[in-house]
């Protein structure tokens, strides 16, 4: 029956009468969950799906998960989201790539161009000097990198 709850098919479809009945909750939804969010939540889900288009995808129980971790980093509204957020990449899973990130944030985020014959370890920059100014967050494949001072 398409278009109706789990909970109303429950109650429509006919029992035996050797079946007990129960009611089954249905499964929270992605605009139910959206819909119980605070204003300042709905906000702040706003401008990461506006930022993070790949949001839309993630069910409601993944969604708040990510809102947790950011309330754990004191990143509890839209414009706190807004002033730390950097970027994201998909293939940094452990601190071996976050060379490349700070690569990619001296090169293309900061637009600076450095003479070819200039070599810069990457990896011991994130080392000695980067990552204490970035949250970075493991999430659903990817790693979100946070400016820690926003």
């Amino acid at each position: 029956m398409p278009g109706y709850s789990l909970t109303l098919m429950c109650h429509l479809v006919p029992l035996h009468d050797h079946m007990t009945t129960t009611t089954m909750a249905a499964p929270i939804t992605g605009a139910d969950w959206y819909d119980a969010l605070s204003p300042v939540d709905q906000e702040r889900y706003d401008k990461i799906e506006e930022m993070c288009p790949e949001f839309s995808k993630l069910d409601a129980a993944k969604c708040q998960e990510f809102l947790n971790i950011l309330d754990d980093y004191g990143i509890e509204d839209a414009d706190k989201f807004e002033s730390a957020y950097c970027t994201q990449l998909d293939y940094a899973h452990n601190e071996q790539h976050y060379g490349e990130f700070v690569e990619y944030l001296v090169t293309e985020f900061d637009d600076k161009d450095l003479p070819e014959f200039l070599v810069i370890d990457w990896q011991q920059s994130w080392y000695s000097n980067y990552r204490h100014d970035f949250i970075d967050i493991e999430f659903d494949g990817e790693v979100y990198f946070f400016f820690a001072n926003f």
